[in-house]
C-alpha cells in the first residue's frame, strides 16, 4: 500500500472516535474513486500544460542572438552563412530542442503510467529536489533540506525473499540488517516461539494510545501479554506509544504512562512516539503547528533519553515533512514508514517499516514488518 492510504501504526479503540474502520459502501467508495480520478486528470493536466508553457518560454529566452552577416574577405566562402540564414537556423534548433523536450516528457510520464504507477510516483520523478506527497486533496512539495544528515544507506544493497517478502539489507556482501516486527492488540494468541523460529530478531510492542477525542490514556491490552511472551521468547524489545498530545504537560505525562509500564520488562530496543495524522477534523491535534508538535515530541523523548532508553520517531512521509520541523530533531533517530521495496526519504533513518502485510509463524493474519541497517540498538 502506497503512504497515500497510509494505515496508522498507532490504531485506536472503538470507544474512542472509532479508530477500527467500518467498511464501506460500495456506491460511495465508487463515487470517492471516480471523484479522485477527475480531480487527479484535472490536476495533471493543468501541471503538464504549465510544465510546456515553462518549456516554451525557456526555448523563447534561450540566450541566442543575431548573427551579422561575416566579411566574406576573412572567411571561406563555402561556410558562411547570412544573418537571414543563421537566424533561420537557430530558430529550426529552437524549435526542435522544444518539441524534443516535450516528447521527452511525454515517454517518462508514459512509461509511468504504463507501469501502473499513480501520478505521485510521475511527480517524484520529475521533481527529485523535493519530497512528494498527497495530503488533503493535492500534492505537497517538501525541498529536501540539504544541511539535514542525509542517509548512508544505499538502498541497491537491500534485497527480498521472494517468498516470505522480508527484506535484508547486505552491503559488500556482508549482512547488516536486523529483521524485526510491530505488534499491538490486533495481532491475538501469537506464539512467541514460532516468530523467533521463523527468523524475527526483534519486536516493538504497542504500550497504549491517547485517544484523539477525549484524551484518555489506554493501555494496550494485549501489552503485558505481548512483552512477557517476546521477552521470555529471547526477543529483543522495544515499544511505542501513539501520541495525541497537546501540550509539553501531555507529552511528560504520555512518556511517564510508558516508563512506567515497561520498568519491570527488558526494553533493550527504542522507546518510541508514534506522530501521524488523524483523518479527523474533531481530532484534538489537528491544528497544532509543526513547531507546537516537534516541542512535545522532544519532551517526550528527552523524558526516555533521562531514563536511559533510546528514544525514536515514527512517522511517515507527512509526519516528517508535515508534521515536525526536521531541523530541530537531527539528534534522534528515525524510524520511518513507507511501504514499498525502496525508502523514498533522502534523510538518516535507523529502522524501515516496509511492509504492513507481513505474514510470520505464529500470528495469524498480517503483521508490519521492519528492518534496522546496523547493529545501534543492540544494547
Amino acid at each position: 500500500m502506497s503512504e497515500e492510504f497510509f494505515t496508522p501504526l498507532g490504531d485506536m479503540d472503538k470507544k474512542d472516535k472509532g479508530k477500527e474502520r467500518k467498511p464501506r459502501k460500495t456506491g460511495r467508495l465508487l463515487v470517492f474513486v471516480l471523484l479522485f480520478i477527475s480531480v487527479a486528470s484535472l490536476s495533471f493536466s493543468a501541471f503538464l500544460a504549465a510544465r510546456m508553457d515553462k518549456m516554451k518560454k525557456d526555448a523563447e529566452n534561450a540566450s541566442f542572438t543575431e548573427v551579422p552577416t561575416p566579411d566574406p574577405d576573412t572567411v571561406n566562402p563555402d561556410t558562411v552563412y547570412t544573418a537571414e540564414e543563421m537566424n533561420k537556423l537557430i530558430a529550426e534548433a529552437k524549435e526542435e530542442a522544444r518539441e524534443e523536450g516535450i516528447s521527452d516528457l511525454k515517454k517518462q510520464i508514459k512509461n509511468v503510467y504504463s507501469g501502473g504507477a499513480p501520478v505521485v510516483s510521475m511527480l517524484r520523478s520529475l521533481y527529485p529536489e523535493d519530497i512528494i506527497y498527497y495530503d488533503k486533496g493535492g500534492y505537497v512539495f517538501c525541498p529536501i533540506d540539504e544541511s539535514l544528515p542525509m542517509s548512508p544507506v544505499s538502498y541497491d544493497d537491500i534485497t527480498f525473499d521472494e517468498t516470505t517478502g522480508l527484506a535484508s539489507y547486505a552491503p559488500g556482501g556482508e549482512n547488516a540488517g536486523h529483521m524485526g516486527i510491530d505488534i499491538s492488540k490486533y495481532q491475538q494468541n501469537v506464539d512467541w516461539k514460532e516468530v523467533k523460529k521463523a527468523g524475527v530478531e526483534f519486536v516493538m510492542i504497542r504500550v497504549g494510545i491517547r485517544g484523539y477525542g477525549t484524551g484518555a490514556l489506554v493501555m494496550d491490552e494485549s501489552f503485558e501479554d505481548n512483552i512477557k511472551g517476546a521477552t521470555k521468547a529471547g526477543l529483543k524489545v522495544g515499544v511505542y506509544f501513539f501520541s495525541q498530545a497537546t501540550s509539553e504537560t501531555e507529552a511528560l505525562e504520555e512518556a511517564s504512562f510508558v516508563l512506567n509500564a515497561i520498568e519491570k520488562y527488558k526494553v533493550t530496543y527504542p522507546v518510541a512516539i508514534d506522530i501521524e495524522a488523524v483523518n479527523d477534523s474533531a481530532a484534538r491535534t489537528a491544528n497544532l503547528t509543526a513547531a507546537e508538535r516537534t516541542d512535545y515530541t522532544i519532551a517526550f523523548l528527552e523524558a526516555v533519553k533521562a531514563e536511559g532508553y533510546t528514544p525514536l520517531i515514527y512517522g511517515n512521509t507527512k509526519s516528517f515533512c508535515g508534521m515536525l520541523d526536521m531541523s530541530r530533531l537531527s539528534e534522534y533517530d528515525k524510524w520511518f514508514a513507507f511501504y514499498d521495496t525502496e525508502v523514498y526519504f533522502p534523510y538518516e533513518i535507523k529502522m524501515w517499516q516496509y511492509s504492513e502485510k507481513g505474514s510470520v509463524p505464529g500470528i495469524k493474519g498480517d503483521v508490519d514488518f521492519n528492518i534496522t541497517f546496523d547493529d545501534s540498538f543492540d544494547k
